[in-house]
């Protein structure tokens, strides 16, 4: 009998855990006066439009007037309107493989919205609001479990691009506009989607911009498993 219940109740908090769920706040503009490091955390790190001087360059990192401050520059414009489409992934950080180019993180529940039409304040290149907190599926809240995250945006056509994958397709091809943050890790455990109080900031998340590839000879596009993985090799 002793040994039923011991493994009923390992079944048990093995289904727990498979089904745990914690909340996070999707927005890369946040409680910019806040204390960084500490919950919930403190962002400024809008997103930038390709530049018309260098299209097909990569950049990531926030500028001077960051949060945190950093010494990055942007040739581009502020990204702005709902023609762009961004997005949220994560996984718990102990799964996680790869890289910013290529790794394994999953859209998140409530992680799909588009980038804010106001420009004033605080609200150029800022995500708009989802109307609920994003969800990490594999995270237990409350616990050493941390969160690994990255941001994707990308230029939607009109509404027609409608998923990460097709928007890669789309670049691939040429003339696709796409972009991604550094990977990041929140620092601290995260919060229960039904527990009171604010849910945690996406600590870490630092600015990017969008770019595109000259032609489609230049691209090598993978798939690391199912979802939506993807490869992207630049040309230097």
């Amino acid at each position: 009998m002793k040994k039923i219940l011991l493994v009923t109740a390992a079944l048990m908090l093995a289904h727990v855990s498979a089904f745990a769920q914690s909340a996070i706040q999707f927005d890369n503009i946040v409680n910019a006066s806040g204390t960084q490091g500490e919950f919930p955390g403190a962002i400024k790190a809008p997103i930038y439009n390709v530049s018309p001087n260098a299209p097909t360059v990569r950049v990531s990192g926030n500028t001077a007037a960051g949060v945190p401050m950093g010494s990055t520059t942007y040739g581009g414009a502020l990204l702005n309107g709902t023609g762009f489409t961004a997005t949220l992934w994560g996984l718990n950080s102990a799964n996680v493989a790869g890289t910013a180019d290529a790794n394994n993180l999953a859209l998140l529940v409530n992680g799909v919205t588009t980038m804010r039409t106001s420009t004033s304040a605080a609200n150029a290149g800022r995500v708009a609001g989802t109307g609920a907190n994003a969800l990490i599926n594999d995270v237990r809240p409350g616990t050493t479990d941390r969160g690994t995250f990255q941001v994707r945006v990308w230029d939607n056509k009109g509404g027609t691009i409608l998923t990460w994958t097709d928007a890669v397709a789309a670049f691939a091809r040429g003339g696709e506009a796409i972009g991604y943050s550094d990977l990041f890790t929140v620092p601290w455990a995260l919060t229960d989607p039904a527990g009171i109080g604010s849910p945690s900031n996406l600590e870490g998340l630092r600015s990017f911009n969008l770019f595109t590839v000259p032609e489609p000879s230049v691209i090598a596009l993978g798939v690391l498993g199912a979802g939506c993985l993807f490869l992207l090799r630049r040309r230097k």
